[in-house]
């Protein structure tokens, strides 16, 4: 309807309603949000019928007027009940184009649930957006049943925290704007309702799993079961149905039980090629969400390479770990000595181990293991080899020096105490004897203070331990003793390599004395 052109408007969007309080002032943008914003090469009109005259007329333009528009936007200012009525906004957005809005406004004396925008859902109630004055520059006051709410925080969004029950009832937003420097008030009321707690619950499958895969073969039967839990509480929105491939089953809604779950159960006769292709869901829904679970059917054939994926999978573990188990001494070695690199801290010991053995009393052939090993395999690999630094009775000794305050001392001063054990070896010897001395000083700085680390190294077979002393019987109980084969010469055996675990890192020191020695038998080897 266009009055004064022969053009006419057509009319866009449904008509909406406005509910205000008479003495307040209502700010009114055209109601479409696109008319509302593009006034640029754009024409209005405004009109209004209202319920006492029942006659359409043009509202005008000039701003002393108490109802007025400036383009998209209708001014009423001071609202009585006289101002109830329909009004019409008219848009020329083109040449010859036009679209038509109406809005009918209702204007009550007093507070009515009628003016209540809506109510608010449990979700919202932390958070209230107050209805009036989006599009003008105002301030904003909450009221919470018509009493002002203290300390509140300025704005358009009242917070609510720790809603509950306390917190319901109607909450109403004024908004104080200006216009032509007089200020106006609008207002508008939300009702805020908290549902009591119930045990209700979202929708959660039993049964069947998600993409759970069931073996099947092509004409045999099939029965699958599907079981969902919404609570103890009466859902009359919930339910469960089949589909195949997003169709759905006839004749297979859920039953519920008395525990809150409802089922649904769907029998395959016989099975097709087509099933075996296809996608089964089980669709449970309630009142707010939908959710499915997809089961699909394999024949048996087809678990073949799952079950040698498996396999292969394990047995890459297995190989790994063995590799691991096998390698193990030389990733903890090779690791010590980066972090020795980095960390190494002196320590005030002059030894890396004292060596402790029998030396006398024993037959040709055992006396002539023990110094070969001693004299020869421990001193090539560990001092020589190795670069460690060892403390050997009758070699490192001075003629004359007092024997027993020279073990103390020499035991004090070493890392590791290294005992090694002979089939001769025995704990009649007297205690004055050096070779008895030092392993009762060393076995009690190792039990007794702690103070040094034990390398048990056994030559030869032995029966039993019980000829032995029993400090030493206990570290023996304790750890096992690393077993001397003479076919262990090479320095990169597992034996050396385990004698190095047990040993100290080396030292910067020692690494320096280990390339000055290489350098001097490379020197040697040109001179000869």
């Amino acid at each position: 309807m266009h009055i004064g052109t022969q053009v006419r408007c057509k009319r866009v969007d449904a008509r909406k309603t406005q509910a205000v309080r008479a003495g307040e002032s209502l700010y009114l943008p055209c109601p479409n949000l696109q008319c509302f914003e593009e006034t640029v090469n754009s024409s209005y009109v405004w009109f209004r019928n209202l319920n006492t005259t029942k006659q359409v007329e043009r509202i005008g333009t000039e701003e002393s007027e108490r109802v007025h528009y400036h383009q998209s936007v209708l001014y009423i200012l001071w609202l009585n009940r006289n101002d109830t009525g329909r009004y019409i906004t008219h848009w020329w957005y083109e040449e010859g184009q036009c679209a038509e809005y109406e809005t009918d406004v209702v204007v009550y004396e007093e507070f009515s649930s009628d003016l209540l925008y809506y109510i608010l859902p449990e979700q919202m109630a932390s958070r209230i957006q107050c209805p009036v004055c989006e599009d003008v520059q105002g301030s904003v006051v909450w009221y919470k049943n018509f009493s002002l709410i203290p300390n509140q925080e300025p704005g358009y969004v009242l917070r609510i925290r720790n809603s509950s029950k306390e917190s319901e009832g109607i909450y109403t937003c004024v908004c104080t704007w200006e216009h032509h420097g007089i200020k106006h008030n609008s207002s508008g009321s939300h009702r805020l309702s908290i549902k009591p707690q119930t045990i209700s619950s979202p929708p959660k499958f039993l049964l069947p799993i998600n993409n759970s895969i069931v073996i099947a073969d092509v004409g045999s039967e099939v029965i699958l079961s599907c079981s969902v839990f919404f609570g103890l509480t009466v859902c009359d929105q919930c339910s469960i149905h089949w589909e195949r491939n997003g169709i759905k089953l006839d004749g297979l809604f859920g039953y519920r039980d008395t525990d809150g779950t409802i089922k649904s159960v769907l029998t395959i006769n016989e099975v097709s090629e087509s099933d075996l292709h296809s996608e089964f869901r089980c669709k449970a829904k309630d009142s707010i969400k939908v959710i499915f679970v997809s089961v699909t059917l394999n024949s048996r054939a087809s678990v073949l390479p799952v079950i040698l994926a498996c396999i292969c999978t394990v047995l890459v573990f297995l190989l790994i770990g063995g590799l691991l188990k096998w390698f193990s001494l030389d990733l903890v070695l090779f690791f010590r000595e980066i972090f020795v690199k980095l960390y190494s801290k002196e320590d005030g010991k002059m030894y890396d181990a004292y060596v402790s053995y029998q030396r006398n009393n024993f037959d040709e052939m055992t006396s002539k293991t023990v110094s070969d090993f001693v004299n020869g395999s421990l001193l090539t690999v560990l001092e020589s080899y190795y670069g460690f630094k060892l403390f050997i009775h009758g070699r490192d000794d001075l003629p004359g020096e007092d024997c027993m305050n020279l073990i103390q001392t020499k035991i004090q001063l070493s890392r590791r105490l290294i005992i090694i054990l002979t089939p001769g070896a025995s704990a009649e010897k007297s205690s004055d004897s050096p070779e008895t001395y030092d392993l009762q000083v060393g076995l009690h700085q190792a039990l007794v203070q702690g103070e040094i680390g034990v390398i048990l190294i056994q030559l030869g077979h032995m029966q039993d331990y019980t000829h032995l002393p029993l400090g030493l019987q206990h570290l023996l109980c304790k750890n096992s003793p690393l077993l001397w084969r003479d076919d262990e010469s090479s320095p990169n055996s597992r034996f050396w390599k385990q004698v190095r675990y047990r040993m100290p890192a080396m030292s910067s020191y020692q690494r320096s004395r280990v390339k000055s020695r290489s350098l001097t038998a490379s020197c040697q080897g040109l001179l000869v």
